[in-house]
């Protein structure tokens, strides 16, 4: 995929990248504007939603942004190009690169689910006058806590993100072979001789 050395917004991504007219064709050809400039703007805003090299990548709040600043557009909807978003995803990223968002996504998804959760302690059961509650057995019934559960998920996020620096080392090997462009690095440039 060809993306400019100083992107102005003005580019159209069907001529800069004219191979994946095919590859997208039913979208490209759906598009009925004189120089699919609707087509272009929702590719660009796949690549800036999806591409690590995307400057908006590790935006927490990249598709918010995406959408006003770039589509402006409020009826757009993420999910009326799933197809597109799956096809990109299949066509354009890396295996790395595939991983790294996966990654990205589990672990954006696994901060917020841990920042929701109160920390509690384990504690007896109370009813509405604040008095412990009996079980059946006489004994009064505990609650466990979330503490505990907690901190050994905070302390197995440095686990995580160690995985997560092997997928990003594995994708920064990949571009030195690869070379800019996609295209193979001779064995000098590529640090292999």
């Amino acid at each position: 995929m060809k993306i400019p050395d100083m992107f102005r917004g003005d580019e159209n991504f069907w001529e800069l990248n004219p191979q994946y007219r095919y590859i997208f064709s039913d979208f490209y050809e759906a598009d009925k504007t004189k120089t699919k400039d609707k087509s272009s703007r929702v590719m660009w805003a796949l690549y800036f939603k999806l591409h690590p090299k995307s400057d908006f990548y590790n935006l927490a709040d990249k598709d918010t942004i995406i959408v006003s600043k770039w589509i402006k557009d409020p009826g757009f909807k993420w999910s009326d190009y799933q197809a597109q978003i799956d096809r990109f995803n299949e066509v354009i990223l890396t295996q790395a690169e595939k991983s790294l968002n996966a990654w990205n996504e589990t672990m954006a998804n696994r901060d917020k689910f841990i920042h929701s959760q109160e920390f509690t302690l384990d504690h007896y059961q109370v009813n509405s006058n604040g008095d412990n509650i009996l079980s059946k057995t006489g004994k009064y019934i505990m609650e466990k806590g979330t503490a505990d559960q907690l901190d050994r998920m905070l302390a197995n996020t440095s686990k995580l993100y160690q995985e997560y620096t092997k997928i990003q080392a594995e994708l920064a090997k990949d571009e030195i072979k690869r070379g800019k462009a996609g295209k193979p690095k001779s064995l000098s440039d590529a640090g292999e001789i």
